[in-house]
C-alpha cells in the first residue's frame, strides 16, 4: 500500500520523513490514493523536494477556522475541493499539509462585527446576519474551536502562543498553529477585550478587514483613502506591542500604513499582500509601501489568490510577485501568506496546501539562492513572530 499522509502521521512520520520516502514515486501514489491527476508534488524536482524537506515553510494567512466554525471542518481529516478551479475554501488541513511540508500557519479569526457597515462586501454581510455572535465573542469561540482541535490531537496538532513555542512544535514533528484575528472590529474599540484575546492565546491582529474599524480604513474603499489611523488606532498599536502580538497591517489603506510605520516600534505583517507593480489591485502595496515597510522591519506576506496575483494567473505570475518584492525589499522582508480558505480563487496548480513545493522548484529554477528561498519559505516569518511574541 503506497504512503500517505494519514498513514505516515499514525506511524510516526514527520513531514520531512513523509516528504523523503514519497518524493521519487509520488505520481503513483497520487493516483492510487485518489488525488486528483498531476497533484503538485508529481512534478516537482528531487532537488526541489530535498530543499523544500530541509527547509521551515511557515504561512502568515490561512482562514481554516472559518470553515470549522461554520461547517464544523475537521482539521484533522483529509478534504479536497473538487470544484473548478477550487474556489472559496477547503484548501487546507493536517494531511495535506504534511504532504506539502507545510509546517505551519498563523491561522486566521474572521469575525463577524456588531455594526455592518455599507463598505463591507456582500458575502461577509451575508455571513455576518447569518451568524449570531458576534465581536468577542466570536473570538472567543474560534480560539475554542483550535484549542480543542489541539486537544483532540496532541500529537499531530500544536497551539502555539509564541515563536519558540512553534519552532519547538516543529522539532516534534507537530503543525503548529498561531492565531490572528483579522480585523479591529472585532475588538470593537475596547483594549480589555484585545486582552481577552491575548489571554485566550491570539497573538496577531490586523487592525483593519473589509470594513472600517475603531482603528482605522480598509484600502478597498477609495473613498476612504486620506483617512489613516483613528487615534484609537494608535493606542491600538501601542497596546499589542507591549502585549507581544504582532501588528498587521493587510487591509489597511495607505494613509493608515504611512501612520503605523510613524507609529511602530517592533517588526510587523502585512500578512496577505502582493505587489501593485505587477497587479494593481487594491489590496495590493506599492513600491513605495514595500520598501517603508522593509525599511521599518516589517514583512509581507505573499497571497496566492488570482485577483490579487493577476497575469494569467498561475505559478509564474505568483513568482513574479515574489520576485519582485525581493528586488524592492530585500530578502529579509518577503514571506508567505496564501489566504488559503478565505474565499480565494488559488492560482493554477496551487490549489491547496500540497502545492508549496511547486514555490521551492520555481525560485530555485529562476536563480534564488537557497538561503534566500528559505528565508521566504518560513524563517523570515518565524523571526518576526519569536522577536515580537516570544
Amino acid at each position: 500500500m503506497p504512503t500517505t499522509p494519514e498513514s505516515a502521521s499514525q506511524a510516526g512520520l514527520t513531514r520531512r520523513r513523509f516528504i523523503e520516502v514519497t518524493g521519487a514515486s509520488l505520481a503513483g501514489c497520487c493516483l492510487a490514493s485518489g488525488c486528483r491527476p498531476g497533484a503538485p508534488l508529481a512534478e516537482v524536482s528531487a532537488e526541489a523536494l530535498s530543499l523544500h524537506r530541509e527547509s521551515l515553510v511557515l504561512d502568515l494567512h490561512i482562514d481554516s477556522l472559518l470553515w470549522t466554525r461554520l461547517t464544523g471542518y475537521d482539521l484533522a481529516a483529509g478534504h479536497q475541493n473538487r470544484l473548478p478551479f477550487q474556489p472559496f475554501g477547503y484548501h487546507m488541513d493536517l494531511p495535506r499539509a504534511l504532504e506539502g511540508g507545510l509546517d505551519g500557519a498563523v491561522m486566521g479569526l474572521v469575525i463577524n462585527p456588531r455594526e455592518i457597515r455599507d463598505e463591507l462586501m456582500l458575502p461577509l454581510k451575508l455571513l455576518a446576519r447569518w451568524e449570531g455572535e458576534r465581536g468577542i465573542a466570536q473570538v472567543s469561540a474560534s480560539l475554542d474551536l483550535l484549542r480543542q482541535s489541539a486537544e483532540r490531537h496532541p500529537d499531530r496538532l500544536l497551539f502555539a502562543r509564541s515563536g519558540s513555542e512553534a519552532k519547538r512544535g516543529i522539532a516534534e514533528g507537530r503543525f503548529v498553529a498561531l492565531a490572528g484575528i483579522e480585523g479591529g472590529h472585532a475588538i470593537e474599540g475596547d483594549l480589555s477585550k484585545l486582552i481577552t484575546a491575548y489571554e485566550q492565546g491570539a497573538r496577531m491582529l490586523g487592525l483593519v478587514h473589509f470594513q472600517t474599524s475603531a482603528a482605522g480604513h480598509p484600502m478597498t474603499v477609495p473613498a476612504f483613502e486620506g483617512r489613516g489611523l483613528t487615534r484609537f488606532g494608535f493606542e491600538l498599536i501601542a497596546e499589542l506591542e507591549r502585549l507581544g502580538m504582532v501588528v498587521d497591517l493587510a487591509h489597511l489603506n495607505s494613509a493608515g500604513v504611512a501612520d503605523a510605520l510613524g507609529k511602530l516600534k517592533r517588526p510587523f505583517v502585512v500578512s496577505h499582500s502582493g505587489c501593485q507593480a505587477i497587479c494593481p489591485h487594491a489590496r495590493n502595496l506599492t513600491d513605495e509601501q514595500l520598501r517603508a515597510i522593509a525599511d521599518a522591519g516589517g514583512i509581507v506576506g505573499i497571497a496566492f489568490g488570482r485577483s490579487f496575483v493577476g497575469g494569467a494567473g498561475g505559478v509564474a505570475d505568483l513568482l513574479d510577485h515574489v520576485e519582485h518584492a525581493l528586488e524592492v525589499a530585500g530578502s529579509d522582508s518577503i514571506a508567505l501568506g496564501s489566504d488559503y480558505d478565505g474565499f480565494i480563487v488559488p492560482v493554477g496548480q496551487m490549489g491547496d496546501v500540497r502545492s508549496y513545493p511547486l514555490i521551492t522548484q520555481g525560485l530555485l529554477e529562476r536563480g534564488v539562492p537557497v538561503p534566500v528561498i528559505q528565508k521566504i519559505l518560513g524563517e523570515n516569518a518565524l523571526r518576526v513572530l519569536t522577536e515580537v511574541c516570544g
